[in-house]
């Protein structure tokens, strides 16, 4: 029996596809997914980045005076998700592919947080990096640097396996399932980019819900409660060495999100 939290998913992501069915999607309700899902995505890193504002940039309408570099880094974040929903019959989650979303979303300075590598941009990190978690929690060592060209792969490989696999009528196979389990490794254990890894995490994300026949969706993440309790989840999975957390996480705000698209046609 599925947990709840599933259960609600799956009634409305048939709810959504029923109503929205894929073959009738138009250029301008693929373009409002695309950009609630770069916003929420991109929100988690820039807290400068105001809903309205940034959904008209990327409408290409005129927004009043404000910090271009926010906007311009959502402006590639959009274009390359769209990219890959516009190749979805040859998106695959290989290595090549993964390197390649880095190197188009980080090949200019304005994008890192930290200082600008451009040797490391489509590369894995060459140095260890620590996960800051204080004062929430200890902070956190990522999967050695010298170990990622053997341990990417094999995730990699394995991963696909499992996404051959998926049967949303059962907990362990549910989409969900699958989505908070990459997230947790990529991002939380691997963590294989010098910078740039929630980003490249959450556009594959997308991808890999498209090529599973459901829209892509973030949690709605606008005002800094909504990060603060993503990232708690984050955190929270690790102290319970569990997906569980952020697997409830990602099925409610989801299934608001869907419900919500459902609601606003009526």
């Amino acid at each position: 029996m599925l947990p709840p939290y599933l259960e609600a998913f799956n009634i409305a992501l048939q709810q959504f596809q029923k109503q929205f069915p894929r073959e009738q999607w138009d250029a301008a309700f693929t373009l409002s997914l695309v950009n609630d899902f770069t916003f929420f995505s991109s929100r988690v890193e820039d807290d400068k980045l105001k809903y309205g504002d940034t959904i008209r940039f990327l409408n290409n309408e005129i927004v009043r005076a404000g910090n271009m570099t926010s906007l311009m880094n959502v402006s590639s974040h959009q274009l390359i998700l769209k990219q890959l929903l516009d190749h979805l019959n040859t998106f695959q989650l290989t290595e090549e592919v993964i390197k390649g979303i880095h190197s188009a979303l980080m090949n200019f300075p304005m994008a890192w947080e930290r200082p600008f590598k451009p040797e490391l941009v489509g590369e894995y990190r060459n140095e260890s990096v620590i996960g800051w978690r204080k004062p929430i929690d200890h902070n956190k060592e990522y999967a050695p640097h010298y170990n990622l060209k053997i341990i990417i792969p094999t995730f990699l490989d394995q991963f696909c396996q499992k996404l051959e696999d998926i049967d949303n009528k059962t907990e362990e196979k549910h989409l969900i399932t699958r989505l908070a389990e990459f997230h947790n490794l990529f991002l939380n254990t691997y963590h294989p980019f010098a910078d740039g890894n929630g980003r490249v995490c959450r556009i594959l994300l997308g991808a890999i819900m498209m090529k599973h026949d459901c829209p892509p969706v973030f949690p709605k993440i606008i005002e800094q409660e909504d990060k603060f309790r993503y990232i708690n989840t984050i955190i929270e999975c690790e102290k319970k060495a569990s997906n569980t957390p952020l697997i409830q996480y990602f099925a409610e705000e989801m299934t608001k999100y869907l419900e919500a698209r459902i609601a606003s046609i009526h």
